[in-house]
């Protein structure tokens, strides 16, 4: 290996092409759940007997079901998973999956064995029913649904599917080879073993299949056995931990790709991930946050049950140590009513992970259960009578990802067909080149001659994003601490010298907090979450005492403050306490009402936790001034950068600038408009949010959004007050069982569609890019109009209806616009962004995986074009190496692996991050743009402003117009009581 990397602008992605029949001699069998009528029949009398008044809903306990099959069936792949809805019985379909390979063959439960375990898990069902209402009718309704379920029908039984259908054809009795093939993948490397090296040290590594993978959860993955690292911090201190590498195998389409029967033709995206099991007692986890354990089976649960030696995934449930952690689901109750063998007590794993997993490979371990606690970020363990997280660092390595990736390859060769590397785009600007949009705080605010011209550039950077008016800083302190860090950082940001002032439009005022009652957390009053709607109220009650304090605090101190003739811009950073407190809820955070006050008082808002300063170690010190750590200062400019930049969306320099590098004409970038659509939804525990904006960016700077339910743009310095008060009315919302009933924030997808299409042909005045994400835009499951929002941008439409906007389904529109239709002509192109797990992990510096070249993060973002679809432009940007990551950047740390090291660093204490890929695609391109190299000058355009000046660790993920988006809608989530 070199001493130093020279990179190259090379990019291998981690994607396969499928040979068509290298699935011949492998196994799919799929069990339809028969029982589906009977099931929904039930749910509808035992509704009408019990809950006919309030509209309650009754959800059959399907995941019960699975969850305690899967546990005594690890043979199966998964249990009755949903997989359709018919829509001539309107049921949703559901059915179990299981695969097999000539090494690994097909061992499937008999349907009379899962009849029997069905029959069961129905009678535990109708427990929780009997003796409540009218017991004679709600008895007989329990009776009757028994009585149906124990009847096997007689043509039940598993069915038989060819793996070839499903390579020919993807979407194929309806997608199941999206989990099939990755299932069958990952079966026929079970139990097979590869060596990989760390300089002249050979790892083998064996593989072993696991229950709970894939895109949606459900599906096999392989981890390798675990592995112990050794190493010494940086403190002196001997660190150890176990981990294992986990391999994903996922498969994912491209829009134009197509096969030779004109179907798509599918990629096999590898991804390797560090998976990290805990040896030491847990003692604390995530609030709200279930623990995932593996558990294998090395002798069988239930009799006459295949057992092989995949691992299942289980979950122990968090309950903050209320009361003992549980098994979810009531597991251990249904196992017993299976007759099936216990499983171990969730306590005892959670405090005795070392010895109830085989974290050391014993050959003796017996025919003992294994069980594996996998680590999440932020769990802590009992370490000589301290608390400490994971020793091992998470990530790998290019070099052991491409290391890996070869060696995987090589007994699937045959099977599957790496891709060519990439071809690169143009450099993204450099050095004197970059155009000040494009530019960080960082970049400003280097120490240089002629600091007057970068204090000019600040100025006119907030007076053109605020387009002219002033702006009002109010630092709202409880400690001193904290008010002198945030002042300095404020003048931090205007590169103010030791006398200066700040410019003339910004005025800065200082408020002390002196009533503590303003920042205490919200009282419980002895409630907690499984009191449900009691604990619910008393969140309620106090989150409106509280915001009602805040608003009497503003309007005695602040808003006389104000000066109104100027109509400023008011800006509120506030000190808010510690938001993470041992024994405090994350419910009982005040965040949220303190937002809500600001909104309602026309205030934006950024909250910061309290500083503290370092501790004085001598009695020297304590005439010195304070001082404090390097992260503290960090976090708050991060905070007060957020406020005075993000939050009223400015950039350093002109957009247009931008627009002419990424090789626009002059004549439009001058002109150009680009506005991103962002969405947003939660599930009903986490608010029951449907929520989506547009944000327009000109090329002078000006930022506008549009709300859905709004007919003109407004400023962006507007909008976070505005939809905070929508946000605060949807705290009245009627809802049931924590579902939105009729809410401004929870859009359907005919409101969703129908929002895209009035931007599209009425809000364009001007040369526009509009760009929107394939996540949740192209379908959505559950929602009215067939779960269509826009099907245009799925995968199987994009091709044929490139020159088109298919908005037939569209109430209101209920037409196909073409290109040369008059009210689009401002409409340059309609770009398609996907990232995620939707884009391929990746390699630098070679064109194939065996090669062994030395391999290192991009130094700049960096693009790069496919031509796999010929009909339809692919690009991909790939961010720069956050600043975060620079270490991973300096030798010999890029050459390590998990287990070695080079002089004093070690590979287990580096955490690896690499840059995820952005695609963009391009459609319904205006015709002056039609040909590759205006196509890629239209793709770099969302490309290059995947930079924020508020942030200079590196490039954010999404344009900066949907990332404006997206905080907007962020910011506001917790007056809904939404905690990130």
């Amino acid at each position: 290996m070199t001493s130093k990397i020279t990179p190259a602008n090379i990019l291998l992605p981690a994607r396969m092409s499928l040979v068509t029949d290298a699935f011949a001699n492998l196994e799919i069998a799929v069990l339809p759940f028969p029982f589906v009528q009977v099931v929904a029949d039930f749910c509808r009398d035992i509704k009408q007997v019990l809950y006919r008044s309030n509209n309650r809903e009754v959800r059959p306990p399907y995941r019960q079901l699975n969850n305690a099959l899967l546990a005594c069936a690890s043979t199966l792949t998964y249990g009755f998973e949903f997989h359709s809805f018919d829509e001539e019985r309107k049921l949703s379909v559901y059915q179990a999956l299981a695969v097999g390979t000539p090494e690994n063959p097909l061992k499937t439960p008999t349907p009379q064995q899962i009849h029997q375990l069905v029959i069961i898990w129905a009678q535990e069902w109708t427990k929780q029913y009997r003796d409540k209402g009218k017991t004679d009718e709600v008895n007989s309704v329990c009776d009757r649904f028994l009585e149906r379920i124990a009847v096997m029908p007689p043509d039940w039984d598993w069915q038989r599917i060819k793996p070839e259908t499903l390579v020919r054809d993807i979407n194929a009795e309806k997608g199941l080879g999206f989990q099939a093939i990755p299932s069958l993948l990952a079966t026929m490397l079970h139990g097979k073993k590869c060596i990989i090296h760390s300089g002249k040290t050979e790892q083998e590594i064996q593989w072993r299949k696991v229950q709970g993978g894939g895109s949606s959860k459900v599906g096999l993955y392989l981890v390798s056995k675990p592995f112990k690292a050794n190493y010494t911090d940086k403190n002196g201190k001997e660190r150890e931990g176990y981990f294992a590498y986990r391999l994903d195998f996922n498969v994912e389409t491209q829009a134009g790709r197509l096969n030779n029967n004109g179907n798509l033709e599918p990629w096999i995206f590898l991804h390797l991930s560090c998976q990290r099991y805990p040896h030491e007692p847990l003692l604390d986890g995530n609030y709200g946050r279930d623990f995932s354990v593996l558990m294998g089976m090395n002798k069988a649960r239930l009799s006459d049950y295949e057992v092989d030696s995949t691992l299942v995934r289980l979950v122990i449930e968090n309950n903050g140590k209320e009361t003992e952690n549980l098994w979810r689901l009531q597991l251990p109750e249904m196992l017993a009513s299976f007759k099936a063998r216990a499983l171990e007590q969730p306590e005892n794993i959670l405090n005795n992970p070392a010895t109830l997993g085989n974290l050391n490979n014993s050959t003796n371990w017996g025919d003992r259960d294994e069980y594996y606690l996998i680590h999440v970020e932020g769990y802590g363990y009992e370490h000589e009578k301290r608390r400490r997280g994971h020793s091992i660092k998470t990530g790998f390595s290019f070099l052991e990802r491409g290391d890996l990736i070869a060696r995987v390859l090589e007994p699937l060769n045959g099977v599957l067909i790496p891709d060519n590397p990439m071809q690169s785009d143009i450099p993204t600007p450099s050095g004197q080149k970059v155009p000040l949009a494009m530019r960080d705080y960082e970049f400003i605010s280097r120490p240089r001659k002629g600091r007057e011209f970068y204090q000019q550039i600040v100025a006119d950077t907030i007076c053109r994003a605020l387009q002219g008016k002033p702006m009002h800083i109010f630092l709202i302190y409880r400690e001193q601490d904290t008010y002198e860090v945030v002042y300095q950082k404020l003048r931090d940001v205007f590169l103010l010298n030791e006398n200066e002032d700040f410019p003339a439009h910004i005025t800065v005022s200082k408020i002390l907090i002196d009533n503590a009652k303003l920042l205490e957390k919200f009282n419980t009053n002895g409630f907690r979450p499984k009191d449900g709607s009691r604990f619910d109220e008393q969140i309620r009650d106090q989150h409106q005492k509280k915001r009602d304090l805040w608003r009497s605090f503003f309007k005695q101190l602040a808003i006389p403050l104000i000066n109104f003739e100027t109509n400023p811009h008011c800006l509120a950073i506030i000190e808010i306490g510690r938001i993470k407190t041992k024994g405090v809820l994350p419910q009982q955070n005040i965040k949220g009402a303190i937002r809500e006050a600001c909104v309602r008082e026309g205030i934006s808002s950024q909250m910061i936790q309290t500083v503290t300063a370092k501790s004085n170690d001598t009695e020297d010190d304590e005439d010195k001034s304070p001082s404090y750590s390097k992260p503290v200062k960090g976090r708050v400019m991060n905070a007060v950068l957020d406020g005075t930049l993000r939050q009223i969306g400015a950039l350093y320099g002109l957009p247009s600038q931008v627009y002419g590098s990424a090789k626009i004409p002059k004549e439009i970038a001058q002109d150009l408009d680009v506005i991103a659509f962002y969405r947003h939804k939660t599930t009903q525990y986490q608010g029951d949010i449907h929520y989506a904006l547009a944000v327009r960016l000109r090329a002078t700077g000006e930022v506008d959004v549009l709300l859905p339910d709004a007919n003109d743009w407004i400023p962006y310095t507007q909008a976070g007050i505005a939809v905070g008060k929508i946000f605060a009315e949807a705290r009245s919302d009627r809802q049931e069982n924590k579902k939105r009933l009729q809410s401004k924030i929870k859009l359907n997808g005919t409101q969703l569609v129908q929002f895209v299409a009035r931007v599209l042909t009425k809000h364009l005045d001007r040369p526009t890019i509009v760009l929107i994400e394939a996540e949740g835009w192209r379908n959505g499951r559950g929602e009215d109009n067939d779960g269509k929002i826009w099907p245009q941008l799925q995968n199987e439409n994009l091709l044929a209806k490139r020159n088109v906007l298919d908005f037939c389904h569209v109430p209101g529109n209920s037409c196909e616009y073409k290109r040369d239709n008059k009210q689009l002509q401002n409409l340059l192109a309609v770009i398609r962004i996907r990232t995620g797990k939707e884009t391929p992990q990746y390699i630098t510096n070679r064109e194939a995986w065996n090669e062994d070249y030395p391999a290192r993060d991009f130094q700049h973002l960096s693009g790069f074009y496919d031509k796999s679809a010929p009909e339809l432009l692919h690009y991909f940007s790939v961010g720069r190496l956050p600043k975060t990551q620079k270490v991973q950047d300096e030798m010999p740390i890029p050459e390590l692996y998990k287990l070695g090291f080079q002089e004093d660093k070690y590979g287990a204490n580096i955490p690896f991050k690499h840059q995820q890929m952005v695609e963009i695609v391009p459609f319904f391109v205006h015709p002056d743009f039609q040909t590759e190299e205006a196509l890629k000058a239209l793709c770099r355009v969302p490309h290059y402003l995947r930079c924020s000046p508020a942030w200079s660790m590196g490039n954010i993920i999404l344009p900066y117009p949907m990332h404006l988006g997206q905080k907007l809608i962020e910011d506001h989530l917790c007056i809904l009581g939404v905690n990130f």
